[in-house]
């Protein structure tokens, strides 16, 4: 506890306030979710933007660098997790709905971690329907919906003086483009976080989407924490990235746990690797500030006497659902079949298509390893390759040597500048994995790495030094570490949902599309639309007819909510 507390302490530099009288931090923080829908047909993607604001002003918070998104089913069980990373208070992501999910009303969640300090009342609540046809039981089938009332799926025609979403006119045909303009009146609008949908309007019955403006007119305060209380638990923020947790043990009960090595490494194309010491109870805790998406995570205790310890990485913070209260079941007409239908059918032809309106996954920039520009680098292609790690090292990286002790074999670096050359060995990673014992890297082929990369001397990492480093960076990434014990932790971590650019189908000369069916209900989402500027708001209507809703959602950077909604027709082709 007195490490927690020491640790939110530093929080006062983040928009906290510190009163030492009291001995209390300010919780200022506060999640608003903006989804495409409130119901969906399996088969069917949930689209939502996340914007995380301070409760006070609802302006950008900068405390929370991760969110959190979960779907909760009318039985308090989780049908769905994820986790969002913020850029500036923002963040996207989305949820295919599979076929494996009933029929009923569930809740959208939405929350970070600092926010579990409230109750579950303060954090973000969503009601959505989803209805499986093709899934049935002796209480739910495809005849019935959860739902809060028999209200259609009707637009609430939201308007805003100073920003206007400008059209070229109001009635369409299919495939044709949509001119579409966000304008602002008013110069503080126009810099600010926005998502806009564009979806088709039908009578399924719907709960009620949650504006910006209906969300900023619900009352939201700031929350004292008091730090005094020693039976107070206290979920930590994760301001500077995704925070991973756990406790190591003495398998005697004897040994000490305080002040033990732990390394994680996070390996890939861009790895991390850090190190911390444990405090006097065995717990460590690792903030990583760049955001890594592969779900390859390894702990392990670096420490001579590591097989005499157990090493337990944490859960996420356990929410309790019990309190949570769902809408109940009412019956379908057979006016609302009629729409289920439609939506199943056109489900079903996107999702044959699918690979032909792909959405893509926003390139990651590659970072230099931590090590950078230390290293001596060595490219093995310009020199005679060889198999073997041997004789690598012997003909190659004459730097590099190993030793072996107890079946272990463990590699050096020689450093000139000492003699005799000191016994500890080098930190050695494979493409970000740390490896303690090289015998795998000695029946591993050479010829399947690409480059290796030293540092002579004491090299520092967190709390930890070693004799040296050395780092092999493979073509294929496919090193495997047959190292196994107690000390080691492989856990499934929940990773960050990559960033996505959401597919546009355009009807332009010579477009593959002309040939594909269109059955788009979703016209557009864009979570990153922008005013007055050259953001991608115009868009091609479907192959659908009916009334489709336009809706813009957001805060100004000044915490001003807006919610703007117009409606447009699209009607059939006519055919001379």
């Amino acid at each position: 506890m007195d490490r927690i507390k020491h640790i939110l302490l530093l929080f006062v530099l983040i928009n906290t306030q510190f009163s030492r009288a009291q001995q209390t931090i300010t919780l200022d923080e506060t999640l608003y979710v903006h989804s495409n829908a409130t119901s969906f047909v399996t088969g069917e993607t949930l689209l939502y933007k996340v914007y995380c604001l301070k409760s006070s002003d609802k302006t950008p918070s900068n405390i929370s660098k991760i969110a959190y998104v979960e779907i909760v089913d009318s039985n308090q069980k989780s049908v769905f997790n994820t986790k969002i990373a913020l850029e500036n208070g923002v963040g996207q992501g989305d949820y295919f709905i599979p076929t494996t999910l009933k029929t009923g009303s569930y809740k959208l969640i939405g929350f970070t971690n600092w926010m579990l300090n409230k109750p579950i009342s303060e954090l973000f609540q969503l009601n959505i329907n989803i209805i499986n046809p093709y899934k049935t039981d002796e209480k739910t089938n495809a005849e019935k919906v959860l739902a809060n009332s028999s209200k259609a799926n009707v637009s609430e025609n939201l308007k805003n003086e100073n920003i206007a979403l400008n059209l070229n006119k109001k009635t369409f045909t299919n495939r044709e483009l949509v001119d579409l303009k966000i304008e602002a009146s008013n110069k503080d609008f126009k810099d600010g976080n926005y998502s806009l949908s564009v979806r088709k309007l039908d009578n399924i019955p719907a709960t009620d989407k949650i504006s910006a403006v209906a969300f900023a007119s619900n009352p939201s305060y700031p929350m004292a924490l008091d730090l005094q209380k020693q039976d107070q638990k206290i979920v930590l923020p994760e301001v500077r990235g995704e925070i991973i947790s756990g406790k190591i043990s003495a398998k005697n009960n004897v040994d000490p746990i305080a002040n033990i090595s732990v390394g994680l490494s996070i390996p890939g194309k861009s790895f991390a690797f850090k190190v911390v010491k444990t405090d006097m109870n065995g717990n460590f805790i690792f903030s990583i500030g760049k955001t890594f998406y592969t779900p390859n995570i390894i702990l392990q205790i670096i420490d001579e006497k590591a097989n005499a310890y157990n090493l337990v990485v944490d859960n996420g913070p356990e929410i309790d659902y019990s309190k949570l209260s769902f809408d109940k079941n009412t019956s379908l007409s057979y006016t609302f079949k009629e729409s289920l239908l439609e939506r199943s059918v056109s489900s079903q032809v996107e999702n044959a298509y699918f690979h032909k309106k792909v959405d893509n996954i926003e390139k990651s920039p590659s970072t230099d390893a931590f090590y950078y520009p230390l290293a001596k680098e060595y490219i093995l292609d310009d020199y005679t390759r060889f198999k073997t790690l041997k004789e690598t090292i012997t003909e190659v990286v004459v730097e590099i040597y190993s030793k072996q002790k107890d079946n272990n074999l463990y590699l050096h670096v020689t450093d000139p500048s000492v003699f005799p050359q000191l016994p500890e060995s080098a930190l050695v990673l494979v493409d970000g994995q740390y490896v303690e014992n090289a015998n795998d890297l000695a029946l591993y082929s050479m010829k399947n790495v690409y480059k290796i990369e030293l540092i002579v001397g004491r090299y520092y990492l967190g709390p930890r030094s070693f004799n040296g480093l050395i780092s092999f960076t493979t073509f294929n990434k496919d090193f495997k570490s047959t190292q196994t014990g107690s000390f080691i932790a492989k856990p499934t971590v929940l990773r960050p949902q990559p960033k996505k650019i959401y597919n546009k189908v355009k009807y332009e000369s010579g477009s593959d599309n002309d040939r594909i069916p269109d059955f788009r209900n979703q016209l557009l989402w864009n979570p990153e639309a922008h005013v007055d500027k050259n953001s991608e708001t115009s868009f091609y209507t479907s192959d659908l007819t009916g009334t489709f809703e336009i809706r813009l959602e957001g805060f100004t950077k000044n915490g001003i909510p807006v919610s703007i909604s117009e409606n447009i027709e699209v009607q059939n082709t006519v055919v001379n």
